[in-house]
Formats: structure tokens, sequence, C-alpha cells
């Protein structure tokens, strides 16, 4: 038992990644949004939260060490709740489309908030 749960060391180790800052292209801005992705070290819920690129977030998002979330980032559009001519809302706005976001990743990673404080970071 214990010669198979270490035979995949790879798995089980804890390297720590790199953190890196996103870098939105033109096709991003275009399409309005970017995802983003987010681990911390599961034994550590006040722990630094680590920003990782999709290939690093592929490599752990079995490894039980580690808690991983993503969100959906909106980088253009209008900022503020946009209404119809009915009063129904058609477009919720960047600024509450990313709190919301963060509130899902919260679920997962409780401080990301503290991690994201500037809800319109890449904003154009």
């Amino acid at each position: 038992m214990y010669k198979d749960l270490i035979a995949d060391k790879t798995f089980y180790s804890l390297n720590i990644p790199l953190t890196l800052v996103p870098s939105p292209s033109e096709n991003d801005y275009t399409r309005g949004f970017i995802q983003r992705f987010f681990i911390q070290k599961a034994n550590d819920a006040n722990g630094f939260i680590y920003e990782v690129n999709s290939e690093t977030y592929d490599e752990i998002k079995d490894n039980p060490f580690w808690l991983k979330a993503t969100i959906r980032w909106r980088i253009s559009g209008p900022l503020d709740i946009v209404y119809d001519a009915n009063g129904l809302i058609i477009d919720k706005g960047v600024s509450n489309s990313n709190k919301a976001s963060i509130s899902i990743g919260a679920e997962i990673i409780k401080n990301l908030g503290l991690y994201l404080p500037n809800i319109l970071q890449f904003y154009k």
C-alpha cells in the first residue's frame, strides 16, 4: 500500500509555483473577459494565493494538496448595470460581474477577494 502511494512522487509533491500577472490580448478585450486560475495550499486557508497559468493549473488540478479556483474576469464592456427601456437588466456591468466572480471563487479559496482588491484590473 505505502509503495503504491509513493510510486508517483510527482503527483503528491508540493512544488511552489510561480505566480503570474495575466497579460490580456486584443482578442481578449474583443471577447470581453479572461479566465484566471488560482491555487492555494489546502492546509493553509489564510496562506498565500497564487495566480497561475492554465498549464500549471491543469498540472495540479487533481493534486489534493492544493485548493483550485478558476474565474471569468471581465475586462471590457460597460462599467455599471445597463437597463433596457423596460427597466430590465441587459448587462450587469464589469464591476458587478467581477464581484460575482470573486464571490464564486471565494467559495473555494476564501480570501480570494483580498488577492483581487481591484475589481477593474485590466479594464479597458
